[in-house]
């Protein structure tokens, strides 16, 4: 049987890349794996509502809606810097995912929150691991399906049961299907853009990318090119936006996802945009 076409942007063809080298991703996963930490799972489905928070800059004009939802008893769950941006806010995480290989992001998992789960891919530094030792609650989820040395190491280590994690190369999108494999069924999205407002592409400094190469992206309907509007977007954000797209494909009639706020995502789920794309 042919694998099915989950092609989503017509007319672009995107391939993401690591930004780590392959030969210290399987370093990475050795040193995670000697940890012995439990692995995410499958679980029945869950009743909780789910608030999945990202670095995007729409986060300051969607705050308050994400503290109603919290009022009301959402979980919190954050990726990456959202985690210190909550934390600013006096808002308590859930749970707090990485999948990054690079040491520096260790100081996502920086301060420790009583009662935070912290679920980290077994791709990331030992630093990061490091940075969580001696917590309550950590697990370990593997994202590297399709590297076949890290598919040996899975194997031997777990005697072939095992779990992957697909979803595309962005945390935002592997957080999705972590928190669908533990059974949660209904998300709101805040902070999770696809794009650049004004001139930040996160709602907080993250120098990393302040020299990401900016493009221009047309979405709006084809019957409609009076609602058409433009977004400046990074290479990584048309990615994330496609694995996005191709999630809600795949998952979108056993889930229940609205996208907070006025970025590319929630923008293009809403009108059901076609896509062109040219370089600034």
């Amino acid at each position: 049987m042919s694998e099915p076409d989950l092609r989503v942007i017509v007319g672009l063809e995107m391939e993401g890349r690591l930004n780590t080298s392959d030969e210290q991703l399987i370093e990475n996963v050795k040193s995670a794996l000697r940890r012995q930490h439990p692995q995410v799972r499958e679980q029945e489905p869950q009743d909780d509502r789910i608030c999945l928070v990202g670095s995007g800059p729409s986060l300051k004009d969607t705050e308050g809606e994400l503290v109603q939802l919290l009022r009301e008893g959402a979980k919190l769950v954050t990726v990456n810097g959202a985690y210190h941006w909550c934390l600013q806010k006096n808002l308590k995480p859930s749970a707090q995912i990485v999948i990054d290989a690079r040491a520096e992001n260790a100081r996502f998992l920086q301060p420790d929150v009583p009662g935070c789960i912290y679920m980290l891919a077994s791709q990331c530094h030992p630093k990061l691991w490091d940075a969580v030792e001696g917590r309550d609650n950590v697990w370990i989820f593997h994202t590297l399906n399709h590297n076949e040395e890290a598919r040996k190491l899975f194997d031997e280590f777990y005697m072939g049961h095992w779990h992957g994690v697909v979803g595309g190369t962005t945390v935002a999108t592997r957080a999705l299907v972590v928190l669908r494999m533990l059974g949660y069924l209904r998300f709101d999205l805040f902070g999770i853009d696809s794009c650049v407002m004004g001139d930040q592409h996160h709602a907080m400094p993250q120098p990393e990318n302040d020299h990401d190469k900016f493009y221009q992206l047309k979405v709006g309907p084809t019957s409609h090119p009076e609602i058409h509007r433009t977004f400046t977007v990074t290479g990584w954000h048309c990615k994330q936006f496609e694995d996005m797209l191709q999630f809600v494909r795949v998952n979108g009639d056993q889930i229940l996802c609205n996208v907070h706020g006025d970025g590319l995502i929630a923008y293009a789920l809403q009108c059901g945009a076609d896509l062109a794309m040219d370089e600034v």
